[in-house]
């Protein structure tokens, strides 16, 4: 109970900084740090990064008690379900999964970046219908040379406003093409989707993947 308290309260301290404070140091709570560190996926090295801000206060860490934290912290980090989650956000995975638990989590991490993949390629073509149409409603204000009236040089002017309205002509046949390819990426992302929620759920039939 009291490691589960504390570690709590570590990840509160440790996901808004580098390394630890000056309470955490004073602290002492090893095990539960090692826990944090090990749920996120850290190395050993991040002890470095811990005994370098400890050593300010003339304190250094409880090796044994963080490495063995670290583990515990594993057990949690070191699963297809977690693995799903770390490649859903594109995270990036350190190679610290034990042989026996790496498989899971590589599979699981797969089948999250498919997601991930499915999702960064719609939202990129949705951008693009967005910045096209932008275009488009400038060129139509520009095609209709509301201006040229008080320009010194009408000709020109009504010149400028006519190539526009061949510029909003052939953006909205772009428009046009940008739209499907956005429609054909969000019907593979839902396919995507369907997919790996079935394989995810051969992993752990329990999890929602919502």
């Amino acid at each position: 109970m009291r490691v589960g308290f504390i570690v709590a309260a570590v990840g509160l301290t440790l996901s808004g900084c580098a390394s630890l404070s000056e309470d955490d140091c004073k602290t002492g709570d090893w095990q539960g740090i090692g826990v944090v560190d090990g749920r996120a996926g850290f190395t050993s090295d991040k002890l470095n990064e811990h005994t370098k801000a400890c050593s300010k206060y003339g304190i250094s860490p409880d090796v044994n008690a963080y490495m063995a934290g670290r583990t515990l912290g594993l057990q949690s980090y070191c699963t297809p379900i977690s693995g799903f989650e770390q490649g859903r956000e594109d995270k990036s995975y350190r190679g610290v999964c034990p042989i026996a638990s790496e498989e899971g989590f590589k599979v699981g991490y797969s089948l999250g970046n498919q997601i991930y993949v499915a999702n960064e390629a719609a939202d990129d073509a949705q951008d693009e219908v967005r910045n096209i149409q932008y275009r488009i409603d400038e060129l139509e204000e520009e095609a209709r040379g509301k201006n040229c009236k008080s320009s010194e040089d009408k000709k020109a002017c009504r010149k400028q406003a006519e190539a526009a309205r061949m510029d909003a002509y052939l953006a909205r046949a772009e428009l046009l093409l940008a739209q499907n390819r956005l429609s054909t990426l969000e019907r593979q992302r839902d396919r995507v989707m369907r997919s790996v929620t079935n394989q995810l759920m051969d992993l752990e039939p329990s999890y929602n993947p919502s």
